[in-house]
């Protein structure tokens, strides 16, 4: 996809929102997410994920927030699933955690030139930098921290969702698809755990320490122990790669390598459709074998082949070091 061209895309069927608020919601949540609440203005947005007690990440997120209140975009197949774990552990905390559908609607527009069009068709200020956001007309804004990409994140009420596109049109953007949206993600490098891949994988496996989903500075969290042990006593194995596939792959599907023989060496994270052909996808690999042949689903299975992302990976700059 062309990236002079600009898409509006409605989530509902790709990510889901979770609303998260009440007075006790900020210190609630910075005990259980891996990046830092407190640090976050309202507009504004993080990565950040929520894991098992032995780092095991069940979801990975991005967090947008609108005052007091906290916005969680994720895997669609997950919302529901932490609201339920979270609930749990509320405990005496004075906060709320509720499906943001129906009443509200989230939307990804993105493209070369996305920021002008929207301070056209909205008339508003585009933030400029990444996780950079503004909270306007029940609407919030925010630009995600894509390398080489200018994309962003608009949190609205559904019942604003017409009017809202019908001014990006007639600004010049087109509709895209949840597919267009998630190919995007895969080539900038930006996995999301599903329902497929959920405890299968610590926060730095996904790349979340590269596009700044954790602080290591901040108090305890679940899983946080095993996060610390993986930076900084460089126990850190497997990370996420962008792959190519002439056939279709789905999240969890096995990766195999030509020296590892039928013992696995990943995993399919995201797949989606590539107009330029065949299939494109991120697979956490472990990064000793990604320089050999790589098969999908079987040793013998699918051949795959190896991409860059617009960011580079800690096992490779210390492997070249």
């Amino acid at each position: 996809m062309s990236s002079a061209v600009i898409t509006f895309t409605p989530l509902r069927t790709e990510l889901g929102l979770i609303h998260a608020y009440g007075v006790d919601a900020e210190k609630f949540l910075q005990g259980q997410f891996s990046n830092d609440l407190h640090a976050l203005a309202s507009g504004h947005g993080q990565w950040s994920s929520y894991s098992t007690a032995k780092g095991r990440m069940i979801a990975n997120f991005y967090v947008q927030r609108d005052g007091e209140a906290f916005w969680l975009s994720l895997a669609a197949d997950m919302a529901d699933i932490i609201i339920e774990r979270l609930r749990k552990f509320r405990m005496m905390a004075k906060l709320e955690l509720e499906r943001g559908e129906p009443e509200s609607a989230l939307f990804a527009v993105s493209g070369r030139g996305t920021g002008d069009l929207l301070g056209h068709a909205l008339g508003i200020a585009a933030p400029e930098t990444g996780n950079s956001g503004v909270v306007c007309d029940d609407m919030i804004i925010t630009r995600l921290p894509w390398a080489d990409a200018e994309a962003f994140l608009i949190i609205l009420p559904a019942s604003r969702v017409e009017v809202v596109s019908a001014r990006l049109a007639a600004a010049g953007a087109r509709a895209g698809s949840a597919e267009d949206w998630r190919l995007q993600a895969i080539h900038a490098g930006v996995g999301m755990i599903s329902g497929a891949t959920t405890e299968k994988v610590i926060p730095q496996e996904l790349n979340l320490e590269v596009l700044g989903g954790i602080n290591f500075k901040k108090g305890c969290y679940p899983g946080q122990e095993i996060v610390a042990r993986s930076h900084y006593l460089g126990k850190l194995k497997n990370q996420t790669y962008r792959i190519a596939s002439p056939a279709p792959l789905r999240a969890g599907e096995e990766i195999f390598s030509a020296r590892m023989g039928e013992q696995s060496i990943g995993m399919v994270i995201n797949a989606a459709p590539d107009p330029q052909g065949g299939f494109a996808a991120l697979a956490v690999l472990r990064a000793a074998n990604v320089g050999e042949a790589l098969m999908a689903g079987a040793p013998n299975g699918t051949p795959l082949g190896l991409e860059k992302l617009p960011y580079p990976l800690p096992l490779d700059v210390a492997r070249e070091g």
